[in-house]
């Protein structure tokens, strides 16, 4: 995430052709959701929005792996999932 090219990189004539092969995963899903998504988890995990730590000091209830565990049966991951797409202003 921190090596992802930026939006000027992708509207470069010179490049941006190569970024597009290169960063494009599936052929149904732009790039551009890609990248709106990998810069939605480098903010929420590195950048103004982080809450690891905050996560972390307040869970106090042992090791970081259970509170993964615990955490991954309860969320809604689809629910989850759809908030991103809509942070991000990706339709559908």
């Amino acid at each position: 995430m921190v090596t992802l090219p930026s939006e000027k990189d992708f509207n470069a004539p010179e490049v941006s052709a190569w970024l597009e092969k290169y960063y494009r995963t599936h052929p149904d899903i732009p790039t551009e959701h890609r990248r709106r998504i990998l810069r939605l988890i480098e903010n929420l995990t590195l950048g103004t929005a982080a809450v690891g730590y905050l996560t972390e000091s307040m869970h106090g209830a042992g090791s970081p792996q259970a509170q993964r565990i615990m955490i991954s049966r309860k969320v809604n991951m689809e629910a989850k999932k759809k908030a991103a797409k809509k942070l991000c202003g990706i339709d559908g």
